[in-house]
């Protein structure tokens, strides 16, 4: 511990000492002091300490140590030597801590640098991101005040939370929570030889977050010919709304439609509530399960219709590995209510390599297995596709 003069000229001329040293060290370093815009809509500000080919590790005043994936970085700024010595000046004019700093337990400090990884990959919102943190850093500051240690302000010995606490000053405006995000996928696929090919497939992914309510829009298209002859013609939109009724638990409501012509279905559509539960909440994996009824009606080309009650279980999970890869999947098993003969099977998976935070190349698999289809149409449909997709 550092024990300052008494007399106050001594002391003045002590932190004018302290101040032009710390003013050195910044000029050696100041392209260290950087600040990151994120992908997903808020700032981080902080120490460069390494930077790799795959991420930036910074340090930052409360996280501590944080590797930031590339991947998430939208931009980085330098800050400048006059905003660091405003911020200098006005910490020691206000506060001289004669005390350590405010230390987090090891645990707290553990689930903070969950939480950042969480927020920055996108796994969490950015409300829910700032509740937990600010809610962790308040319980240990007061826990801190408890033990009473002592810091020196204007002369007078205060708790050394209050006055880590005390703004030095006005303090910054909060970034508002970014509650839409989405992202376009476009693929060809062309073929010029006996016979040619053109096939064009796309899907729009929207996303509005508000908690504890979450939606989600997925709509797909494929339209192909070979040698002129119609050989794809569909379309596929999902709308889906989660309410969460705790951290591990939530419920659903879903609604579909869509229309395959060279599977001869007009339109059909389909209706469903459930409730959903996460099995696995990590920072770079989300695993969970579904279940729920189901409602369907499908119009096969010659005014046939099908009307069926469908029991809905399923499963879906995302994973990043690293920065440069994204792995998720989903499967949805639906027998029907009185006979579990008659039953649909889906399965998709899809594969990301990101070029940048926000452009992607894209493998994806969809299988649906129906045990209901019109007449002389398979009941396996299997899809592969391949698209260049880009977040928003």
């Amino acid at each position: 511990m550092v024990r300052l003069p008494r007399n106050r000229a001594v002391r003045f001329f002590w932190l004018c000492c302290t101040l032009c040293a710390g003013f050195h060290f910044h000029g050696t370093t100041e392209a260290q002091s950087i600040l990151l815009h994120l992908r997903n809509g808020d700032r981080l500000s902080g120490s460069l300490i390494a930077e790799e080919a795959a991420s930036l590790t910074i340090s930052n005043s409360i996280l501590g140590k944080v590797a930031v994936p590339l991947a998430q970085i939208e931009k980085r700024e330098s800050l400048t030597n006059a905003a660091v010595a405003v911020q200098a000046i006005t910490t020691i004019t206000n506060v001289v801590v004669a005390s350590p700093a405010l230390a987090l337990p090891p645990v707290a400090e553990k689930r903070l640098v969950e939480l950042q990884t969480a927020y920055v990959t996108g796994q969490i919102s950015s409300e829910e991101y700032h509740r937990q943190r600010s809610k962790m850093i308040t319980e240990t500051a007061v826990a801190a005040s408890n033990a009473v240690p002592v810091a020196v302000q204007a002369g007078k010995p205060v708790p050394a939370a209050a006055a880590i606490m005390k703004p030095s000053s006005a303090p910054a405006k909060p970034a508002r929570p970014k509650v839409w995000s989405g992202d376009v996928s476009i693929g060809l696929d062309m073929a010029f030889s006996e016979k040619s090919r053109d096939l064009y497939s796309g899907r729009l992914k929207l996303s509005y977050t508000k908690a504890p309510v979450r939606n989600h829009l997925d709509y797909l298209f494929t339209y192909g010919r070979t040698d002129g002859e119609l050989s794809a013609n569909r379309m596929d939109g999902l709308m889906k709304s989660d309410i969460d009724l705790n951290p591990q638990m939530y419920l659903y409501s879903l609604g579909a439609a869509g229309y395959d012509e060279i599977r001869k279905i007009d339109w059909r559509y389909e209706v469903g509530p459930g409730m959903g539960y996460y099995l696995i909440k990590r920072s770079n994996f989300v695993a969970r399960v579904e279940g729920g009824f189901h409602y369907q009606v499908q119009n096969f080309e010659g005014n046939r219709q099908d009307e069926e009650y469908y029991h809905r279980l399923a499963q879906d999970s995302r994973w990043n590995i690293g920065t440069q890869f994204t792995f998720d999947q989903k499967v949805e098993y639906l027998p029907q209510l009185t006979d579990f003969h008659v039953y649909k099977l889906r399965v998709e998976a899809n594969v990301r390599y990101w070029l940048r935070s926000n452009l992607s190349l894209n493998f994806t698999v969809i299988d649906t297995y129906d045990t209901v289809t019109a007449e002389g149409v398979g009941q396996n449909d299997l899809q592969l596709r391949s698209s260049i997709g880009v977040k928003f």
